[in-house]
């Protein structure tokens, strides 16, 4: 399952929207305006201060980071390319506003 796909379930499950919304808005060619904080400042948005995430759950991360040498027994640390479930948390459209340009 992809991240899109796991934002869209969360939303659905969560109430936020009907599967038929969210079929309406893939249909014209959007993404659903639930994000995490990182994607929406990537958008140009920031999210207001005081603002909670209206849904926490896990979402596929990448690193590159090397495998410890205590973890499996190896005495070299190989870089180990992969991706995780982490902890994410989603912010709606109604708690951001755009990020003022000087």
């Amino acid at each position: 399952m992809t991240n899109t796909q796991i934002i869209i379930n969360e939303a659905i499950a969560n109430g936020l929207y009907t599967k038929e919304e969210v079929e309406t808005i893939l249909e014209s060619g959007h993404m659903i305006p639930l994000h995490t904080f990182q994607t929406w400042k990537s958008a140009g948005y920031i999210v207001r201060k005081g603002e909670h995430a209206k849904i926490t759950t896990r979402l596929w991360k990448y690193t590159s980071k090397k495998k410890s040498a205590e973890a499996d027994g190896e005495t070299d640390g190989e870089a180990l390319n992969h991706y995780y479930l982490a902890k994410a948390f989603l912010f709606t459209a109604d708690q951001v506003e755009r990020i003022a340009t000087a």
